[in-house]
This record gives C-alpha cells, sequence and structure tokens, in this order.
C-alpha cells in the first residue's frame, strides 16, 4: 500500500506541475502582450509630450512677441523645452524597462533554459509577469537603458528640445537687435 501511495503522490505532484507550467506558460504569452502594449502606451506618451512641448513652445512665444513689453523676456521660452525634454525622457525610462523586459524574454525563448524549462515544467532562470522589467533593477544593463540622462542624449530628444530652445535665443537676439 505504501508504494501505491508513493507512486500517486509522484504522479499528483507531476501533473500538478504540469498544470503550474502551463498556467505560467500562459502568463507569459499574456506578458507577452501586455508588453507590447506598454510600449505603445508609452511612445503615445512620449508622442504627446513632444506635440504638447511645441504648441505650448509655439503658443508662448506667439504671446511674448505679440506684446511689446513682453518681448524682451521671449528668452523665458527657451526654458520650456528644457523642461519638456526631462520630462519626456522620464516617460521614455519607463518605455525602456518594458523594452528591455522585451529583449529579456526574447533571450529566454531563444535559449536553452526554455528546453530545460520544459524538461523540468518549471521556469529555469526567469520569472513571469514584470512588464516593466522592474527585477532588472540595479542590474547595470538596466541602468544604461533607463537612465534618464542618457535617454536625453538620444539624438530625437536632443535635436528637438535643444532645436527649440536655440530657437528662442535666436528669437530673443533679433528681438533686441531689432529694437535698438
Amino acid at each position: 500500500m505504501g508504494e501505491q501511495t508513493r507512486d500517486r503522490d509522484e504522479t499528483d505532484i507531476s501533473e500538478f506541475q504540469e498544470k503550474s507550467f502551463q498556467y505560467q506558460l500562459d502568463c507569459l504569452k499574456l506578458e507577452i502582450d501586455l508588453v507590447d502594449r506598454s510600449i505603445a502606451r508609452l511612445e503615445t506618451i512620449t508622442q504627446n509630450v513632444k506635440n504638447f512641448s511645441v504648441v505650448i513652445w509655439v503658443a508662448s512665444i506667439t504671446i511674448f512677441l505679440g506684446q511689446n513689453e513682453l518681448r524682451k523676456y521671449v528668452i523665458v521660452t527657451a526654458l520650456m523645452p528644457i523642461l519638456f525634454w526631462f520630462i519626456d525622457a522620464w516617460w521614455m525610462h519607463f518605455h525602456r524597462g518594458a523594452f528591455l523586459r522585451m529583449k529579456k524574454i526574447k533571450q529566454f525563448l531563444n535559449s536553452d533554459d526554455l528546453v530545460k524549462s520544459f524538461e523540468q515544467q518549471s521556469f529555469v532562470n526567469f520569472s513571469v509577469l514584470d512588464v516593466q522589467g522592474e527585477q532588472y533593477k540595479g542590474t547595470q544593463q538596466y541602468e544604461i537603458y533607463t537612465n534618464v540622462w542618457r535617454i536625453m542624449r538620444y539624438k530625437e530628444l536632443l535635436f528637438l528640445y535643444l532645436g527649440l530652445a536655440i530657437t528662442s535665443l535666436i528669437i530673443e537676439a533679433v528681438v533686441l537687435l531689432t529694437s535698438k
């Protein structure tokens, strides 16, 4: 009777482990979709920040140039793009965390750990449902991927926001030169 109980326990454990592993695989499929949607949502947010910053900047320039007593303060509009530059980089840092997570999922799916996971019916060197890549915080790769100051140096952001700020300075110089 002891042998029969042991066989049943091993069967129950392996059946339980198989069901648990299948559930984790389903969660991994869900996570891939969630990461993809998160990346798309964050890209939309950063695009909206860019659009909003340009609209606010143009409106500010228009207001300052439209009133004679404010023209000499056009230089203040150079600060707005710098603020939006930081905000955009901040949102992009979340985007980069999700992007890193997708990269790690890809690496896992193409590694020997996936085969070992199927053999053992348990994930090997991988955990599921970490859409923003929080588990990588503190690692050098995460810090490089998500560093706000590094993101601010991306050419797309640098050209846009620095270009707006420099344009404000040029407008200020033209205003000062033409007002004398």
